[in-house]
């Protein structure tokens, strides 16, 4: 049988020898995958202790698509397992003060659910004729992504105590700042991240601007009606978040304080039962953010994907067995 001209896949054997090129582009792509996971264990680390949340998220989605690269791209399940066992231990790098049971744990539970989405990736790959990235890589990112919150929350739990029951409130100053800004740019008459009274006087304003009698007051009576209602809706705030405040603390810090003693007082009151729901509310939360956060890498990685096929650098063949699969061009 005569070969058809202008076959769109290139016919190549399954066992074709790569050339120095190929181990090239496999080596660069085996070095950034490993720097990456280094860098999201630097990143983890400043996340659970100052709530440096961005540079988490930026690692982690590095980490994301590489992985999904080395799924397809390398062939060989033994050499991808010494590559999970290089980036297993960069994860750990930076929580080297950690007690080793916490390390052991955490680490084991990544290596495990990675060698699970690989496993299920190569399944999918030996199972489909046609070359299909988004399907064949899916399993890595559901089960990295969950690796790496397990990873997070296990090697949160050393602190976890009286004074660590919650998130630290650095964390959680950070996390109240961007969610403050989120709500001034709805609404910019009120900044969160103000104290007390200055928010008594934020939301005093907004009520009474543009009303009347308000409005149709000289302003020396404007000026002392505002400044008792002020006093009125700071008083309010003050019985709402409890006695003994001034009214120049941050309402940043006066709600961590009411959070962390609630939480202290089921803590007490539910013992380990507190316990299990912290974790199980805490991962509950990752693990929503985290479906939003692999589906976003995904779609990326899908269109990096395509761009590295566009510019040679990696290839769609046909192997002898009449299936597509993807390798380093």
């Amino acid at each position: 049988m005569e070969r058809l001209e202008g076959n769109l896949l290139e016919q190549v054997p399954i066992d074709k020898s790569v050339g120095s090129k190929i181990r090239y582009k496999a080596l660069v792509l085996d070095f950034l995958v490993v720097a990456s996971a280094f860098y999201v264990s630097y990143s983890c680390a400043d996340f659970l202790r100052t709530g440096a949340i961005v540079k988490f998220g930026v690692g982690v989605f590095l980490f994301l698509i590489l992985s999904s690269f080395e799924a397809v791209l390398v062939k060989s399940f033994s050499r991808r397992f010494i590559l999970l066992l290089l980036e297993t231990a960069a994860l750990l790098s930076f929580f080297y003060n950690t007690p080793i049971r916490y390390l052991g744990a955490a680490g084991g539970i990544f290596l495990a659910l990675s060698i699970f989405g690989e496993i299920s990736s190569r399944s999918k790959i030996s199972n489909s004729i046609n070359a299909k990235f988004m399907e064949f890589t899916m399993p890595v990112f559901k089960s990295v992504t969950l690796a790496l919150i397990l990873f997070a929350i296990v090697l949160y739990l050393p602190g976890y105590g009286d004074k660590k029951i919650f998130i630290s409130s650095e964390v959680f100053d950070a996390m109240f700042v961007s969610s403050s800004q989120l709500v001034r740019n709805l609404n910019p008459k009120i900044n969160l991240n103000s104290t007390l009274n200055e928010i008594a006087g934020q939301i005093t304003l907004s009520k009474l601007k543009g009303t009347k009698p308000y409005e149709d007051m000289p302003r020396t009576e404007k000026e002392i009606f505002l400044t008792q209602a002020v006093v009125q809706v700071g008083d309010q705030l003050k019985k709402t978040f409890g006695g003994g405040l001034t009214g120049d603390e941050k309402i940043s810090a006066i709600l961590y304080k009411s959070i962390l003693d609630l939480l202290m007082k089921w803590k007490e009151q539910f013992g380990l039962w507190f316990t299990a729901a912290w974790v199980a509310a805490v991962f509950t939360t990752a693990y929503a953010f985290g479906i939003i956060f692999w589906w976003i890498s995904a779609f990326v990685a899908f269109l990096l994907y395509h761009f590295l096929v566009a510019i040679d650098f990696i290839a769609v063949r046909g192997e002898s067995t009449t299936k597509e699969t993807i390798v380093f061009s």
